[in-house]
């Protein structure tokens, strides 16, 4: 044999070795491994479709562009089988931090968080509370981004000198103003007012 084929043997037999060795440690699987992955997807089957994976102690926090912080918590929550970018939550807690330095207090029995815009609808005895005014409800639509929200279902609005009942009233964060509105226009919104005389 002359030389330069014992070289490109020697090269072949190289080339032949970084192969074998480069497939059995990157691309191939080994038998444990296989028996692994069976074994998982055998798990997985059997999971009855109806369960779903509870999160615990969940905490979602946003700053909007002009500087207010929202933050929702809750004690568990679970994605929507329907939209994916949607929380479920259960045992919520919510704070608005305006700018201004003022700050708004929510809870609820459930709530829907909406990952993309913050969009949150409250309900299951719904309190929201800023300054001395107090709303209860068993519905509340909140969003961040247009910084309004819309309390319907039992409303109960209180603060230092009047109780209100309505059936709608809409909150606007940026102004701090309340609209209060029957559904049915024949109906007066209720007033009571509370007259602090010292005594009480």
């Amino acid at each position: 044999m002359d030389k330069k084929a014992l070289i490109q043997y020697m090269i072949l037999l190289i080339i032949v070795l970084l192969i074998s060795y480069i497939y059995f440690n990157y691309f191939r699987i080994s038998v444990e491994e296989v028996k692994n992955i069976n074994n998982n997807k055998k798990t997985e089957k059997s999971l009855p479709k109806t369960s779903k994976d509870l999160i615990s102690d969940l905490v979602y926090s946003s700053v909007d562009r002009k500087g207010n912080k929202y933050t929702i918590e809750s004690k568990e929550g679970e994605i929507d089988s329907e939209d994916k970018n949607v929380m479920i939550m259960r045992n919520v807690t919510a704070e608005i931090s305006l700018i201004n330095g003022e700050k708004i207090y929510i809870s609820s029995k459930k709530a829907k968080y909406n990952n993309d815009n913050f969009d949150t609808f409250f309900r299951g005895s719904v309190k929201m509370n800023y300054n001395y005014h107090n709303i209860m409800s068993e519905n509340l639509e909140l969003s961040f981004e247009d910084q309004q929200a819309k309390l319907y279902n039992q409303v109960v609005y209180t603060n230092r000198n009047s109780r209100l009942i309505a059936d709608i009233i809409f909150f606007d964060f940026l102004n701090m103003s309340t609209r209060f509105f029957m559904n049915d226009k024949d109906k007066n919104i209720l007033v009571k007012s509370v007259i602090n005389n010292g005594n009480n």
